[in-house]
């Protein structure tokens, strides 16, 4: 196979993983509003809700990162092949860890001030008061806060850089064995509930019924197993690579059907159908399990289907994402504390919280990050600017600033 076949660059999976990213911004818009508190994952709950935000919220949590994880696995694996074990180390440390650390640094203060300043404007009884940032006790509970996927991402490098050269010594006849396993899998219209036996049993010791989320330094192996099992799939994937088109065979049919299994699991999650706690977490898993799979075979046979070709808008966007979710958490925070008084909707108040988020975020990326060393520690290089410096600057006036300025002062 030559290298200009052997590397190509997959456009499809270039968007999915933007896409995943980007959904993000749309949860945590979502998350201030939602009917049922999200307790220390969102402390921050607004006076003006609405269940359509629950759905949106657990709707997206359901897939977003297990879709995100298989993408990361193929991707390493192809810097595996193409780099080897030194070079794929060091991509990681450049493009992960690196961003990581630094957008630790000036975020999480960032992000625990946002809480301080929305909970004090908040019907929260008890919130802290700026004492808690000031004195350093915020130190004291530090946490990764949205970034805790880069961090167990490096985990997961680290544990398939020690794992490959001892799965390399193992007998060929059980390696093709595996991949032949795997190919049926990918090709059979059942792949994705036998790869949703797995996952139900990962998923059987979390604290809820679906994917628990640690933002601590030291994650639970549980989680670490879960995601890596979507990590491992990713990884498999890339190695029989000439598989991804049968994705989008049955891409409709799977996603039909995990929009149901995740219309099953959204109501087993917000009314539980029995009265007693086990039986609720294990209905809970069982349709977890299964909606996931069907929506990553779902959403990923999409993208191969209608988004594998080369688009100007889509790439841009590809290139934006990584920025655009690293710097949105504070805002989507410290908005919803500036609209706390505001006699808005809830619906309304989102908008305006995902429209500015978006806003700002492209506009810095296109105007500070593109085409500086910033860029080329995100994107591995630079690219020129991309979008009008009018067209930007209009779209950035244009923000409902005055609108929640006017809002929050009456």
């Amino acid at each position: 196979m030559s290298a200009s076949l052997q590397f190509q660059r997959y456009h499809a999976l270039d968007a999915l993983r933007a896409t995943m990213m980007l959904l993000g911004l749309i949860l945590h818009s979502a998350a201030s509003y939602t009917a049922r508190p999200l307790g220390a994952a969102w402390p921050y709950h607004d006076q003006q809700t609405s269940l359509w935000f629950d759905l949106v919220v657990f709707f997206i949590h359901l897939f977003r990162m297990p879709v995100f994880f298989v993408v990361a696995g193929f991707f390493a694996a192809l810097l595996y092949e193409r780099d080897g074990a030194g070079g794929m180390a060091r991509n990681r440390l450049t493009r992960v860890l690196t961003p990581l650390a630094l957008g630790w640094v000036v975020l999480y203060p960032l992000t625990v001030a946002g809480f301080v300043f929305a909970l004090g404007r908040g019907p929260t009884a008890g919130a802290p008061g700026w004492g808690y940032l000031t004195t350093g006790a915020f130190l004291m509970q530090a946490n990764l806060i949205h970034l805790w996927f880069l961090y167990d991402l490096l985990l997961l490098y680290g544990a398939a850089l020690v794992a490959l050269p001892l799965l390399r010594r193992s007998p060929n006849g059980l390696r093709q064995r595996v991949e032949a396993t795997f190919s049926r899998l990918v090709t059979s219209a059942w792949g994705p509930f036998a790869c949703s036996a797995a996952t139900a049993f990962t998923l059987v010791p979390m604290s809820i019924a679906g994917l628990d989320t640690s933002i601590s330094f030291i994650p639970p192996l549980r989680i670490l197993i879960a995601y890596g099992v979507f990590f491992a799939f990713g990884w498999l994937l890339y190695t029989r690579r000439d598989l991804l088109k049968a994705f989008g065979r049955r891409c409709r049919w799977h996603l039909l059907a995990g929009a149901v299994f995740g219309g099953v699991y959204l109501c087993v999650v917000l009314r539980p159908p029995f009265e007693d706690a086990v039986s609720n977490h294990l209905v809970g898993i069982g349709t977890a399990s299964v909606a996931i799979w069907l929506l990553i075979f779902g959403i990923t046979g999409l993208f191969v289907r209608y988004v594998d070709r080369p688009s100007p808008v889509v790439r841009y966007l590809a290139d934006a994402s990584y920025w655009m979710y690293l710097v949105h958490l504070p805002l989507t925070i410290w908005i919803p504390g500036l609209l706390a008084h505001a006699a808005l909707p809830g619906v309304v108040k989102f908008s305006i919280v995902l429209s500015v988020t978006v806003c700002l975020t492209v506009w810095t990326y296109d105007s500070f990050v593109r085409s500086t060393p910033v860029g080329a520690l995100l994107n591995g290089r630079r690219y020129p600017r991309a979008l009008p410096r009018s067209a930007v600057s209009g779209a950035v006036a244009k923000l409902p600033f005055s609108r929640v300025w006017e809002s929050v002062r009456h």
